[in-house]
């Protein structure tokens, strides 16, 4: 090596991991393609940049170019930091959100097409973003959901920042909503609804089915989603679009009667989950299950249509067990507070009868339970008697419904006993868990943008980095077989289910070595370690496809 020739080495990261899946996707030529823009740096560009950001560096969004400079995204893309200004990515999020619906198809689209993905199932849940801010300026959309009538047949691009019942119980910030379909095949993500923080989810179905059919118009698929999803006109709306529909039934008195006039039909339904697979037979979670033929009539796209469905009522001993032990809680603590008014009547706080009623009533509110609770108060000679009981017949027929659920699906029944049904409805936390990366690695919540038009836009970038993310757990996963994978936790611990958080964090140390020399500036990719080159295999990407610059190969 010439004296004059100086080596330099630069901590990349996963940054070149990331670049190949994006290249994979065509994520930048769609957007470009789809999305009208103007400007020096192309939207596409900006858009993977913001991606990169979400699954490499998942922190407050503000000085992104300076963070860009110095996680080596600009020399990957020929960029400096100063072009990649916080205000052109905020005109950026605002573009992306104009063309939601139209670029999150194309890129949907596009990802089936190239892994092959199965669009069979399609899970939906709605969840909330958190904000930081007043928002002031901010009004409902011209177009947004009255609350009133048939459910809306689209929902505003922008959401609305509001009051609303947050995730975490509390009610001094405003939040935005948001719904989001992934699919059975791998959870991968195929969609996201932005949505007022005060939206009704029972109301977003509608839309999101009409959007789903315009995704894949030549397509059958079951739709799948909680309670929410159990009204005559989602139900229609379900049968209309998607085909076919399975999600749990809202537990009302009409159903929780109809139960109880088939509950002597109930038989042992041969489930075992993956977790209880691995427990003592006696300690797995034992269901028992019976169905009755239903049917509905709802409206869809202006007309009636019936819809006919199994109605399958559940038993589990786990969840009975949990309700019985919850039941005993509440029932000990209004109990407690019963017994004490009883000790203090007419001292203290409890010197009138108002005072005394009030304290009780409130004892009665603070569970469900309470309504089992009832007490006569007298008063004698100026002193106070309480006697109270608990009804005991309402309380058996309580404990009747303990570990009852009910589940609801018009797929036939030859082909789906209730055990293949139920194992199916189980795969409903693969969304939930999709909505806690968004919450956790990816870092929606809380957040703090200029207008909630850019709200908007960003979780259409956390979509498109959870799907990277989702991409990548089932490339290896699938490679896998269901053997684990070693090398991913300390001490060599397998992995049966490797994470994509955990398949990018073994990629933090790659590094790229800079050779300054009579020829100019080369820049090559390190070596892979034992694990890299593991992960590299599963994802079927070749050491080539990792990249030191976007257009150029170093390797």
């Amino acid at each position: 090596m010439d004296a004059r020739t100086r080596v330099d080495t630069q901590v990349v990261g996963a940054l070149p991991l990331v670049g190949a899946m994006l290249e994979q996707w065509g994520l930048a030529d769609i957007v470009d393609e789809v999305v009208p823009w103007q400007g020096d740096v192309p939207l596409g560009t900006l858009v993977e940049v913001l991606v990169m950001n979400r699954l490499l560096n998942p922190k407050a969004m503000y000085a992104v170019g300076e963070w860009a400079a110095q996680a080596a995204v600009t020399d990957y893309y020929g960029l400096t930091a100063e072009q990649l200004n916080d205000d052109r990515f905020g005109r950026a999020l605002e573009r992306i959100a104009e063309h939601g619906a139209k670029v999150q198809g194309a890129t949907t689209l596009a990802a089936v097409k190239q892994w092959k993905l199965k669009v069979k199932q399609i899970h939906y849940d709605i969840s909330t973003a958190e904000l930081y801010g007043a928002y002031p300026t901010a009004q409902p959309a011209a177009d947004a959901d009255s609350g009133q009538g048939p459910s809306p047949a689209t929902v505003p691009t922008v959401p609305y920042p509001t009051y609303g019942r947050t995730k975490s119980g509390r009610e001094d910030v405003k939040q935005v909503q948001f719904g989001l379909d992934v699919l059975g095949d791998g959870a991968i993500p195929v969609a996201l609804l932005p949505l007022a923080g005060n939206t009704a989810e029972a109301r977003t179905h509608v839309a999101n089915l009409l959007r789903l059919r315009d995704m894949f118009p030549r397509t059958g698929y079951l739709y799948m989603g909680d309670t929410k999803l159990d009204t005559p006109e989602n139900l229609a709306a379900a049968q209309e679009t998607a085909g076919e529909f399975l999600c749990a039934g809202a537990f009302t008195q009409p159903l929780q009667k109809r139960f109880r006039e088939v509950r002597d039909r109930l038989k042992p339904v041969d489930y075992c989950s993956k977790a209880d697979s691995k427990r003592p037979p006696e300690k797995r979670d034992q269901y028992h299950g019976c169905e009755v033929p239903d049917s509905v009539v709802g409206a869809f796209e202006g007309r009636e249509v019936r819809v006919k469905y199994r109605l399958i009522f559940m038993h589990s001993s786990v969840k009975a067990k949990q309700q019985a032990t919850t039941r005993e809680r509440h029932l000990t603590k209004i109990r407690a507070e019963f017994v004490q008014a009883q000790k203090i009547l007419g001292k203290y706080s409890l010197k009138t009868e108002t005072a005394i009623r009030r304290r009780l009533e409130k004892a009665r509110s603070m569970y469900g339970e309470g309504k089992l609770f009832s007490y006569t108060l007298t008063e004698a000679d100026g002193k106070f008697a309480l006697t109270w009981q608990i009804d005991e017949e309402a309380l058996a027929r309580l404990k009747e419904l303990e570990g009852v659920f009910v589940l609801k699906t018009n797929k036939s029944k030859a082909k789906h006993p209730i055990a293949v049904v139920l194992a199916t409805y189980r795969g409903q936390s693969k969304v939930e868990k999709r909505i806690h990366h968004l919450k956790g690695p990816l870092a929606v919540t809380p957040m703090f943008l200029e207008n909630p038009k850019r709200i908007a836009g960003l979780l259409i970038i956390l979509t498109w980095a959870l799907t990277v993310m989702a991409l990548m757990e089932r490339q290896v996963r699938k490679n896998l077989k269901g053997q684990p994978m070693y090398g991913l936790y300390p001490e060599n611990r397998p992995s049966p289910a490797p994470t994509g958080s955990k398949l990018l964090e073994k990629f933090a140390t790659l590094c790229i070595v800079i050779i300054h020399d009579d020829t100019g500036i080369n820049r090559l990719l390190g070596q892979f370690s034992t694990i890299q080159r593991e992960i590299l295999k599963l994802l079927e990407l070749p050491d080539h496809a990792l990249r030191t610059f976007k257009r150029r190969c170093g390797t």
